[in-house]
């Protein structure tokens, strides 16, 4: 006698996409926002000298921050009506359109236990934005991936 109640292999359930989680995370504006990472960035890097004494550690820390400049210079300029910010401090989180995000220097499909903390803001914005049962497990959805020679900050 055969058993046909064996279950199959256990998959993941699936991805959904950030337009699929609020309609204010369109791929326009994830891509403008990912745009202004990008330079922040790139930035630090040209700024960096290494003859000054700069090295991964320094050039990471410089990046998060002219990055975090980039966020809230765009939103304080009105550049983008959809972009604020909600923390400034060194736990950075901006908004899109009501929507707290948060980005992180890692891998994207395996993010740290650190980097899924968050604040009480934080917290309390994305329960308002997508609902408290649609917040539970939300991971911000930028990653950035330095070179292999890594960033430390």
């Amino acid at each position: 006698m055969t058993d046909d109640t064996t279950p199959g292999p256990v998959s993941s359930p699936a991805r959904r996409l950030p337009w699929e989680l609020h309609p204010a995370l369109t791929e326009e504006r994830l891509t403008a926002a990912a745009r202004l990472l990008a330079r922040g960035r790139a930035d630090a890097i040209a700024f960096a000298d290494p003859w000054a004494g700069d090295d991964a550690w320094s050039i990471g820390c410089r990046a998060y921050a002219f990055t975090k400049h980039q966020l809230a210079r765009a939103a304080e300029g009105g550049r983008y009506p959809w972009l604020g910010v909600l923390d400034e401090t060194h736990h950075f989180v901006f908004l899109i359109d009501g929507v707290p995000v948060r980005f992180y220097r890692g891998d994207a499909e395996d993010p740290s236990r650190r980097t899924l903390r968050q604040q009480e803001s934080e917290a309390e914005q994305l329960a308002l934005a997508l609902g408290s049962d649609g917040a539970e497990g939300l991971i911000p959805p930028f990653a950035t991936s330095p070179p292999s020679s890594a960033m430390a900050c």
